[in-house]
């Protein structure tokens, strides 16, 4: 950490951690090569503007199944391949469940009480509601329920509120960059290897991303898939 780094105010309550406060916002004071991401502070990383067609996301997203097996499926990507609950994550398996069903029914009043009721589960700096809440609204961002889209903005307002409370501020944080679509560099790989349609890069980017961190790869791509298992398509798409 440089010493400009090391003089910024430390987040109260994470003063050990790598992230640091610049303005009031909460930014990335490590290693600048450790982690692409619009909070690094000594080297932001930015996604370029970036379309895609939602069916075809979702075609890419059957290719990242058939893999699964060559990989150690961490947090709550094992759930969402039927496997048991890490410990200490077995009493949300109702609340994952009724995520879940809520997705499948377009019911976005019980989404929107699911998720709240995942915030802050889980164990670490990214408790693993967090990440997978985050990645499935990272993913609607760019494959949309359409009949949800102009309820989005007050959702992800909610949301974000509640996680002031319900989370730790550094995972609040990250968790907003992932309801407005600008996450980690891995995480938008991924979708570029999905809508590729290429089995080695998509395989290449699900091997990134559930690198990051002890478990938040492996609870975003949940989190991913969860969102893609869905059947509707944006509304441009075939």
């Amino acid at each position: 950490m440089s010493a400009a780094a090391q003089a910024l105010p430390r987040v109260p309550g994470f003063e050990c951690t790598a992230y640091a406060l610049l303005h009031g916002r909460i930014v990335w004071a490590g290693d600048a090569g450790a982690t692409d991401h619009p909070r690094n502070l000594h080297r932001p990383w930015h996604p370029a503007a970036a379309t895609y067609e939602a069916g075809r996301l979702r075609r890419g997203s059957k290719l990242v199944w058939s893999g699964l097996a060559d990989h150690d499926l961490k947090g709550l990507l094992a759930w969402l391949v039927g496997r048991p609950l890490a410990f200490g994550l077995q009493p949300a398996q109702p609340r994952l469940e009724a995520l879940r069903q809520a997705l499948g029914r377009h019911d976005l009043n019980a989404f929107e009480a699911a998720a709240l009721r995942l915030l802050g589960i889980g164990h670490g700096l990214t408790p693993s509601g967090d990440d997978l809440v985050g990645a499935v609204m990272f993913t609607l961002v760019y494959a949309p329920i359409k009949a949800w889209q102009p309820a989005m903005a007050d959702l992800q307002n909610r949301l974000w509120l509640a996680a002031t409370t319900a989370t730790n501020p550094i995972s609040a944080a990250l968790l907003e960059d992932l309801m407005n679509g600008a996450s980690y560099r891995a995480l938008h790989d991924l979708l570029e290897a999905l809508h590729s349609l290429d089995q080695q890069l998509i395989q290449a980017a699900v091997q990134t991303l559930l690198r990051l961190g002890a478990t938040s790869g492996g609870d975003m791509l949940a989190g991913v898939l969860l969102s893609l298992q869905n059947p509707e398509t944006a509304p441009d798409s075939p």
